[in-house]
């Protein structure tokens, strides 16, 4: 008998077994129509072959395509995704082959994408590359036409002219009809990017994210899966694309928590997706950062990446300055000195960056008497308060609700209520009072049109004098007339329960710094900080980042986290704590039986640090896995007993730890 063995869209970590229906002709990666119970559904066939069954099989009932969705790449990538993640392998199927891909023959319409599928100008060869990059760029492309799988890290300081040495490998490898994969950390990195590649490489060019029309994803993904389109710019999701004939992948900002896939499964980091991809492509993998994450840095330290560095800047101008300032008293955002330099850059005609890692106007309210806090009774969070029309509104960050401020406190009546903390807002209110005549544009979270980078080109244009944001100011975006950048806190972050939170306030401060000073005029950068002596900040106004990595590697290697170890984050939730914290302790009891003598080590259960979201309790626990110890593991925590009032997630490279 001829069985198929098919995936399903539900979620069951297993595939299912049909009977292939004599004279039919079907080939793996085919879509099949198959009854499921009392339903019909649409699965894929993962593979064909001849055997006796155990017990009677149900037969399929139609194949819905005449040649496959899924090659074979696309195939070992979604057991991949299956194995590594811990998913049910239908959902990796349906990430990798999306619904609103009906029909494999759909004509792809030129006009879906105006630029993209039409041939750009010319590129303009006369920049002429430092050495660094020509040195980097000949390694690279030497490697490229190896056509094996090789793994490179492109360690380059702020406006070191990494984008070029991309746009020159890119042209490189698709040359030869190859396919390229450039990913972005963030959906508004990806426009400016689509445009500048379009406009240089002269071949059809896609964009792609979720925020794009099922249409146009439609037509993107069926020009990519056919070789017409030679090269795809987008964000995470991009990395699920099929490219038959990729050569080259590139991921950008590679050390950014946003390359982290949250909340549907599967629960990928882009990061090793595309790693695999190439690896089965055999393409060149290109992993690009001024301040690599420490897994990558680890990867070249033990030879299984090629180390690359581009330790000069593109102008002649030096990195900027860093002056470290103290932050301003009780009732001010923003230090005097702070404030006289953008006046100075205000009068020169010059643009400023100020970051703030908080949207919103205050993080909390508070009752100054008895010490209440406004918190959101579905998630059990600070509500934050934020502009409104009219007035002030406060926002739960989790649930999104929204509420007025109260007029006293429920718990004492006093009317004395104290909003604390700075976001974004409270930022652009101050600069209104002490910079009148200044145009200042926000970028943040809340930002109309965000999506589609209209603040990134609006600053640009120099329609604005200060751009106020959050980390996304921090990107890779390129602003020439910016000479200073003001951190309004940068403590933010150290105080995080999460042992990434010195990797991440290096990585931001190093970021965000290098956004000033670069094109010909000298940058300035000023931190305001409590803790100027903290191995992060310290390093970071250095501009350091191998000293950072020398002296932070050890304290992991000591605790055991990555890149020492691969984390397995346990999350249970129910509508019952009592319940949710009785399941939570019996299944790690059962974990240190299993795992106990293997390595692994397992740190929990407790509530969670956020107790209730969306009215259910949390519980989890962390598992560090050794070396080759992650399979193993996550088959245990699948074959953990399950309960219909208590739901457990497994989360492979968590970085939401809340």
């Amino acid at each position: 008998m001829r069985i198929a063995e098919v995936a399903c869209p539900v979620p069951l970590h297993k595939a299912f077994h049909y009977e292939v229906p004599a004279g039919w002709e079907l080939k793996p990666g085919e879509r099949v129509r198959v009854p499921f119970g009392p339903r019909r559904l649409t699965g894929l066939a993962l593979s064909v072959f001849e055997g006796e069954p155990e017990r009677p099989l149900k037969r399929l009932e139609a194949v819905l395509d005449r040649f496959p969705a899924l090659d074979s790449h696309g195939l070992e990538c979604a057991r991949w995704l299956a194995r590594r993640c811990a998913a049910p392998i239908g959902d990796c199927v349906k990430a990798l082959l999306p619904p609103f891909i009906k029909s494999l023959e759909e004509p792809v319409d030129e006009r879906q994408f105006v630029r993209a599928l039409t041939p750009g100008r010319a590129p303009k060869d006369g920049f002429k590359l430092t050495d660094g990059q020509a040195a980097a760029l000949a390694a690279l492309c030497e490697r490229l036409k190896l056509r094996e799988s090789r793994v490179a890290l492109l360690y380059g300081v702020p406006a070191s002219g990494k984008t070029e040495v991309y746009l020159r490998l890119i042209r490189e490898a698709i040359a030869e009809d190859g396919q390229a994969l450039f990913l972005l950390p963030e959906i508004s990195l990806t426009q400016p990017f689509f445009e500048e590649f379009s406009a240089c490489l002269g071949v059809p060019v896609v964009l792609w994210h979720s925020r794009l029309g099922a249409r146009q994803r439609r037509q993107a993904w069926l020009a990519l899966r056919r070789g017409q389109a030679r090269v795809v710019v987008g964000a995470r999701s991009a990395a699920l694309l099929p490219l038959p004939k990729l050569r080259l992948v590139v991921l950008d900002e590679e050390q950014d928590e946003s390359f982290k896939q949250e909340g549907q499964a599967p629960l990928y980091h882009a990061r090793s997706l595309a790693l695999e991809r190439a690896r089965l492509a055999g393409a060149l993998a290109v992993l690009g950062s001024a301040t690599p994450s420490l897994e990558s840095w680890q990867l070249a330290r033990l030879g299984r990446a090629e180390l690359f560095s581009l330790p000069q800047r593109v102008s002649s101008t030096e990195r900027p300055s860093v002056v470290v300032l103290p932050p301003p008293g009780l009732g001010r955002v923003l230090a005097e000195e702070l404030l006289g330099r953008l006046r100075e850059r205000l009068s020169r005609g010059e643009q400023s960056i100020l970051l703030v890692n908080r949207r919103g106007f205050s993080t909390v309210v508070m009752c100054r008497k008895c010490g209440w806090v406004d918190r959101c009774p579905h998630c059990g969070v600070a509500k934050i308060q934020h502009e409104a029309v009219g007035g002030f509104e406060l926002r739960c960050h989790h649930c999104e609700r929204r509420g007025p401020l109260p007029a006293a406190c429920p718990k004492c009546r006093n009317p004395a209520l104290r909003a604390s903390g700075v976001g974004t807002q409270k930022v652009v209110a101050e600069l209104r009072r002490e910079l009148p005549g200044a145009r200042l544009l926000r970028f943040d979270g809340d930002t109309p049109r965000l999506k589609d980078g209209e603040p990134y080109r609006r600053f640009l244009n120099k329609e604005a004098d200060v751009l106020v944001g959050t980390k996304l100011v921090a990107k890779s975006f390129h602003f020439p007339d910016v000479t200073l950048v003001g951190v309004v806190d940068a403590d933010t972050m150290l105080n995080m329960p999460d042992f990434r939170s010195s990797e991440r306030t290096m990585q931001l401060l190093a970021q965000v710094a290098g956004r000033s000073g670069r094109s010909g005029k000298r940058g300035e950068v000023l931190l305001q900080t409590l803790h100027p002596e903290h191995l992060a900040i310290a390093n970071a106004a250095r501009g350091d980042y191998g000293a950072f990595a020398d002296a932070e590697l050890p304290l992991r290697r000591q605790l055991g986290y990555p890149p020492y170890s691969t984390l397995v984050r346990l999350l249970w939730t129910g509508p019952q704590e009592p319940a949710v914290a009785a399941a939570a302790e019996a299944h790690c009891a059962a974990l240190r039986r299993e795992l106990g003598a293997f390595g692994h080590e397992l740190v929990g259960p407790a509530a969670a640090v956020l107790p209730l979201q969306r009215r259910r309790f949390r519980h989890h626990a962390l598992l560090k896995c050794p070396p080759e110890g992650l399979e193993p593991a996550l088959l245990a925590a699948r074959a953990l007993p399950s309960s219909s009032s208590v739901k457990l997630k497994l989360d492979v490279d968590p970085y939401d730890f809340f």
